[in-house]
This record gives structure tokens, sequence and C-alpha cells, in this order.
């Protein structure tokens, strides 16, 4: 499986501070995007979520689970546009 990283930009300049790999992208029927880690053993990931607001925290998987639409995992990544404000650290070459 290929994780990626995703990679703050300000001023048009990235940010490598703000480096998060991306284990799974999950887009519920709402159109909410969630850019997450590994799922914990009690169904919890921290990530990015792009909703009615962005914002980084956690998720409690089992509780979004009746309305996710996809979900992008390893190789389907490389399918996936980065946060609005973020790009793909390996398209930054």
């Amino acid at each position: 499986m290929k994780n990626r990283n995703i990679i703050q930009h300000k001023d048009g300049k990235p940010v490598y501070a703000s480096r998060f790999e991306v284990v799974q992208h999950i887009i519920l029927r709402n159109g909410w995007e969630y850019y997450l880690e590994e799922t914990d053993k009690d169904g919890r990931a921290f990530g990015f979520v792009m909703g009615f607001e962005s914002e980084w925290g956690d998720v409690y998987l089992p509780e979004v689970e009746p309305y996710i639409a996809n979900i992008a995992r390893g190789r389907d990544l490389n399918h996936i546009m980065p946060p609005a404000g973020y790009a793909w650290e390996d398209d930054e070459g």
C-alpha cells in the first residue's frame, strides 16, 4: 500500500513542517472529504476534514460509515485531489 503526504502551501510556498501522511481518503454522500491517517483499534482516525469548515481533528469512523460514498487507499490515492491549500508532496518535484 502506498500512502501519500500532503503539505500545506502558504503564499505559494510549501510548508514542509505541515507534512501529513494520508492513508485513506473518504468522501461522504454530502460531499465532505476526509484525509485520514490509519484508523486505530477503537475506530478513530486523525486527519483533515473539508466540510462546512475545513479543520484538523479526530473522526469516529463508525459514526460516518453509513454516509460513505467512496474510500480511496493505497494507489487509489493517486487519483485524489489534495485538500484546498495543500499539495501532494510527491507532486512537488
